[in-house]
């Protein structure tokens, strides 16, 4: 199975951010595939190891906070066509444990934009009993980065995102 992360970088660093990821997870993980993306700014990461433990050992790296902007370990991933499909990938991922959830969309060139889908998901949660906000403080998170008509979420604690 291979397992993605969605890191945004420094612009026109990605090259040398790249590079410097790989060499970095290496020895985790023999077989990783980074990848630029259409979108400046946005690398892609495959990997065999859970998607959560790579998003972890980045955030706790040695490479500066301002170079890798956000970190997402994608949990779950599929085409969308609408609001509707998003809400969808987040209420299967729904779990018990989080007490409250920020929300974040990243939906590149996509005709939804990332304010109505962060406003569709917290009503959402919101009509399911779940205490969600914009901003402040949460235990975890729901982030939507979306590539095109792809997109990848991530739900869960916030110890494995930066956002």
């Amino acid at each position: 199975m291979v397992s993605k992360v969605i890191v945004t970088v420094e612009l026109s660093f990605e090259h040398s951010l790249k590079q410097d990821i790989r060499d970095y997870l290496f020895l985790i993980d023999r077989n990783i595939n980074i990848r630029g993306t259409v979108f400046r700014g946005v690398l892609l990461i495959e990997t065999t190891r859970d998607s959560r433990d790579i998003a972890s050992i980045l955030i706790n790296s040695p490479i500066p906070d301002n170079a890798l902007t956000t970190i997402v370990p994608i949990i779950d991933e599929g085409n969308y066509n609408n609001l509707n499909d998003i809400i969808n990938m987040v209420s299967r991922n729904l779990g018990s444990g989080c007490r409250s959830f920020i929300v974040r969309c990243r939906l590149r060139n996509s005709p939804i934009s990332d304010d109505s889908c962060e406003r569709a998901i917290i009503n959402f949660l919101r009509n399911k009993g779940v205490h969600a906000v914009f901003r402040g403080e949460s235990d975890c998170a729901v982030v939507v980065e979306g590539l095109g008509n792809w997109a990848g979420i991530y739900v869960g604690s916030r110890v494995y995102v930066r956002v």
